[in-house]
């Protein structure tokens, strides 16, 4: 009987993975030093201030600073805020509130017109539904004539 080595070998099986959580998932807001993350931004907008790795907090873009702004003026408290009092960002209300109006006023456009259409195809549609029994009668006639001259 002769040897021959290796024959039994057979490469090992690759190890599976466990399935990777999310970034997101794993980090807290308070825990991620990217300013750039899309995960946590808003809990960072919320909060007023970017987590830092060393020393004070960091302040927050102008683009997040402006959201925090528009976020403080028209959030709603939690429950432990009962007692707490919240100034709110006058200005940016009323810039909401105009932003609302003119997002209505345009709805109530194109609502109109809308309406002026729909009208306008109910009339067509009794045009065309009257036309239709105009030909309807007319073909009963030209059948009973036929009819009658037995063809």
């Amino acid at each position: 009987m002769e040897a021959h080595p290796g024959e039994d070998w057979a490469p090992p099986q690759p190890r599976r993975q466990r399935a990777r959580r999310a970034y997101h998932q794993i980090t807290s807001w308070e825990h991620c030093f990217n300013d750039n993350c899309n995960h946590h931004r808003w809990e960072k907008v919320d909060a007023g201030y970017y987590p830092p790795q060393v020393g004070e907090k960091r302040t927050l873009s102008k683009q997040d600073r402006r959201e925090y702004k528009k976020r403080r003026a028209v959030r709603t408290r939690l429950g432990r805020e009962g007692s707490e009092k919240t100034i709110r960002d006058v200005e940016a209300l009323e810039g909401q509130i105009s932003d609302l109006r003119s997002q209505l006023d345009h709805a109530a456009q194109i609502m109109v017109a809308k309406d002026n259409d729909i009208e306008r195809l109910d009339k067509e549609k009794e045009k065309i539904q009257q036309a239709y029994n105009r030909f309807k009668q007319r073909m009963c006639q030209i059948g009973g004539m036929l009819w009658k001259e037995g063809v």
